[in-house]
């Protein structure tokens, strides 16, 4: 080949690599914005929104809270996303009702489990360490201990802990348990806001709590695993799952919810502004690259259809 024509096929290919690969073809709006789940705010701010903005050179802006209550305020037009990622069914269908998302169309990105999670600050950590079998339950009921959680009428993993707690007490025949932990459902000594309850974990601010194996992992917390039982993370036990049940008000609503498997689903709204990179971005989730950073940050792949 002339020495010019390797010349201009060099330059060519070094244009080249300078484009992202899989999504050099589209133009998309500035800034699109993502509202997820608040356990999910490390995978999301550290993770995928970075990568994919490397990628396409497209602004991203995560906003992260308790799903319920983001789902009854897109649902409401007092906020607007793009892309929605909450985790669990129950938010999707939400703004499915209010016509924000077709149904079928939200797809499963990841999963998780529930978990106990222990301060490495409290004075209870090298019992928990140490902890086999039910013994965690036992560390659980010890004078003194400080137990945190959601509100389970706006957030899910609020509603998960008292769901667990409620299946451990078949499982380990303990009748009583969840209660003797909990207090009442709506424990205002116990609940946080979901984006701090884990930093006042880590701060030794509370003792212990049930949460997503996903968030505890990135944000690098001890635990104990649940069994399967209780955790929530076999579509095969789902049945099983839904024997436990709650009654929540939210909007003035009281209802019955059970629980399912712990799945995060990603849908783009009809009201997006930014329409291309909302769907790359659902896209780029479910991709190698995608499905690589959900895994650093300790989630599963998604299971199960689409809902």
């Amino acid at each position: 080949m002339p020495f010019k024509r390797r010349l201009i096929v060099s330059t060519c290919l070094a244009f080249l690599a300078t484009i992202p690969q899989a999504f050099a073809q589209r133009v998309y709006q500035d800034l699109y914005t993502v509202a997820f789940a608040g356990s999910m705010g490390v995978v999301m701010d550290k993770g995928l929104g970075p990568a994919f903005s490397e990628k396409t050179g497209v602004r991203y802006q995560g906003i992260g809270e308790a799903s319920l209550g983001f789902a009854h305020l897109l649902a409401a037009k007092s906020l607007s996303a793009d892309v929605f990622v909450p985790v669990s069914q129950a938010p999707i269908k939400i703004v499915e009702k209010a016509g924000l998302v077709d149904a079928g169309t939200a797809e499963p990105v990841a999963s998780t489990q529930m978990v106990l999670a222990y301060s490495p600050k409290s004075k209870f950590a090298a019992q928990f360490a140490a902890a086999s079998g039910d013994g965690w339950i036992n560390i659980l009921e010890q004078p003194g201990m400080r137990f945190g959680r959601t509100d389970p009428n706006i957030d899910p993993q609020g509603q998960y802990l008292l769901f667990a707690l409620q299946l451990a007490e078949a499982y380990y025949n303990r009748p009583g348990l969840a209660a003797q932990i909990t207090g009442a459902q709506e424990n205002n000594a116990q609940i946080f806001a979901e984006p701090s309850l884990l930093a006042r974990l880590q701060d030794g601010e509370i003792d212990a709590t049930i949460g997503y194996e996903s968030a505890i992992v990135s944000q690098k917390l001890p635990f104990i695993k649940l069994p399967p039982a209780i955790d929530f993370s076999s579509p095969a036990l789902k049945a099983l799952y839904a024997k436990a049940s709650l009654t929540i008000t939210a909007k003035g609503i009281t209802k019955i919810v059970h629980p399912s498997p712990l799945v995060f689903y990603a849908a783009v709204l009809k009201n997006s502004t930014n329409v291309e990179a909302a769907q790359d971005f659902v896209a780029f989730m479910l991709s190698r690259q995608g499905q690589a950073i959900f895994a650093k940050y300790g989630y599963n792949p998604g299971v199960g259809p689409k809902i």
